[in-house]
């Protein structure tokens, strides 16, 4: 039922990269559906553009399912496919080598990416603030265009918080999971970064709070129980 929720996302019946029909492989990190072909050279990209996973062959842990089930292709696309400027998207019929120019130059060149709002401030004060609105199509966008120092940045010198210091207090699960993935998990070593940041969503809803711990494998682990969390940031 969960992973039926991920293919009736708007956009997921097609292939996210040529509009082949019924795809059943996932990249998590880009929220998105593909087919059999095109995640092999998804895989090839390498895990730092893409994370690669069956929707019938792997496990699917629950914070995963929510990354998937919040974004999907047409989402996806709006970042990513912003700036085609008329190129022809490849089909069911485009050559493997079609396809694969097509996604180079998508993710890893970035030639159709949608252009970074104008603003005064910088991508990782501008990250902050829109992790803090939950602002998730704005923060796919940062972190698309956003190198791992920027998605680091903190809050000023005398705040040490970061994007995931905030979306961790906002009990936001897809948007932390997205941050470590780009930012990598908060590291060990000073108190307002400790490896124990956790999220937490539903307590004071009447429901038993859900519980996520940031694993050392650069993903969310779930646990569903009450009882105090080992961190929590400053307001």
């Amino acid at each position: 039922m969960a992973l039926q929720s991920i293919r009736n996302i708007r956009g997921n019946s097609h292939c996210v990269d040529c509009e082949t029909q019924n795809p059943n492989w996932a990249s998590l990190n880009l929220g998105a559906l593909m087919c059999i072909e095109c995640s092999g050279i998804h895989r090839n990209l390498g895990t730092h553009l893409s994370r690669v996973r069956s929707l019938d062959l792997d496990d699917w842990p629950i914070e995963l399912i929510k990354v998937m089930s919040s974004i999907g292709n047409e989402l996806a696309n709006s970042v990513w496919e912003e700036s085609t400027q008329g190129r022809t998207k490849p089909s069911l019929d485009s050559t493997r080598e079609e396809k694969e120019r097509w996604i180079r130059a998508k993710y890893e060149q970035k030639l159709f990416l949608a252009p970074l709002p104008c603003t005064e401030l910088s991508l990782g004060q501008h990250l902050l603030r829109a992790t803090a609105d939950e602002d998730l199509r704005t923060v796919i966008l940062l972190l698309a265009h956003g190198s791992r120092d920027e998605v680091n940045e903190t809050c000023g010198e005398a705040d040490g918080r970061t994007a995931l210091h905030l979306a961790c207090r906002k009990g936001n699960v897809v948007l932390a999971q997205l941050l470590i993935w780009v930012g990598g998990p908060a590291p060990t070593g000073e108190p307002r970064r400790a490896g124990s940041l956790c999220c937490s969503q539903g307590e004071g809803s009447g429901h038993p709070p859900e519980k996520w711990e940031i694993l050392g494998i650069g993903q969310l682990g779930f646990r569903c129980g009450v009882g105090p969390l080992p961190f929590s940031p400053p307001v």
